[in-house]
């Protein structure tokens, strides 16, 4: 059974709480518990609060420095470099879009390369935030595939790649962002996750046993299985391009490696021009004749914005699986859920 809904304020002072007495400093807990709570109201619950008991086993076992600060410098124009000093990637990723939106602002574009970090979280949230601040933004992440590689290329049986996550977004309607998040294989890792703490099946097309079979069932995946890349080649090649990326161009890596890429909406025409054909186009997306079994068309992004509203409004339920590990990890630091 799941929870009885809970205020986001609630979750995240207890996420906050836990991570602070797990070692991180008080601004780094700040930051990751206030980005997990908001991906669990918007739905990603497979980057959500499930995490916790992750970060703590990390920071407890030195795979990252919960107390790291990240470093930004500029080799050349409009090129950043942020090293994660080996800490959680989300406070890498925050600092690094800051910094990117800075630099894109007054130059136009700007590109980042992101390294020695942990887990990220949900890349879906800066390409949010740089959206909102009026940029297209686009970034990957890949180079994990020899501590982390879980995913097969298409044909294969073998995993060379792990999720390898692209993220795009840009303005669209004011206050209506289009933001599109979407892991190279057919599920993220934390859906597996999640869907075996909850007792749940996956959709067909996920993951392969050990065998080299196809199974909706999440233990296969973690007795000797793997992920099936989305959309077989076309994941597949997205997956190989992130892995070049992230190995090949940016080096070691903690977990990934990221690229991202910010261009202002105005590089080219201006806002005024962008916003009008933007606002035209995304009403003729939403306005479009429906397919049978369908209520309406909603834009990339929209469904988060929905449900982080409506999470607000009446509060976050998580499955008894996902709960009962967070209470888990809470209580292994000395917190009462």
């Amino acid at each position: 059974m799941p929870t009885e809904p809970m205020t986001p304020a609630y979750l995240t002072e207890l996420i906050r709480d836990s991570l602070a007495a797990g070692g991180f400093s008080a601004s780094n807990a700040d930051i990751v518990s206030r980005h997990l709570v908001d991906a669990e109201m918007k739905g990603v619950s497979s980057h959500g609060v499930n995490r916790l008991g992750l970060y703590l086993t990390e920071a407890a076992n030195d795979v990252i420095d919960p107390k790291a600060e990240p470093i930004v410098t500029s080799p050349r124009g409009g090129l950043l470099h942020v090293d994660g000093a080996k800490g959680i990637g989300i406070v890498a990723m925050a600092r690094a879009t800051e910094a990117l939106i800075e630099t894109a602002d007054v130059a136009g574009i700007a590109a980042g390369g992101i390294v020695n970090c942990g887990h990220s979280g949900r890349m879906g949230a800066y390409a949010e935030q740089a959206a909102e601040a009026g940029f297209l933004a686009l970034s990957f992440g890949g180079g994990g595939r020899r501590k982390w590689g879980n995913v097969v290329p298409f044909g294969g049986v073998e995993p060379v790649m792990s999720t390898n996550p692209y993220t795009l977004g840009l303005p669209g309607k004011p206050d209506d962002l289009v933001v599109c998040d979407f892991a190279i294989s057919t599920v993220a890792t934390g859906k597996v996750a999640v869907a075996r703490a909850n007792g749940e099946t996956l959709p067909p097309g996920a993951v392969i046993d050990k065998n080299g079979d196809e199974s909706q069932d999440p233990e296969a995946y973690y007795d000797g299985g793997a992920l099936l890349p989305a959309a077989g080649p076309k994941g597949s090649g997205l997956g190989i391009i992130a892995e070049l990326m992230g190995d090949a161009m940016l080096g070691d890596c903690v977990e990934y490696n990221w690229l991202m890429i910010l261009i202002r909406a105005d590089a080219f025409l201006p806002r005024s021009t962008y916003d009008d054909r933007a606002a035209e186009f995304v009403n003729q997306v939403r306005n479009t004749k429906t397919a049978a079994g369908f209520d309406k068309v909603i834009m990339p992004g929209e469904r988060e914005t929905t449900l982080a509203k409506a999470a607000a409004a009446n509060g976050i339920v998580i499955g008894d699986g996902v709960w009962a590990g967070i209470v888990e990890a809470a209580k292994s630091v000395g917190v009462e859920a």
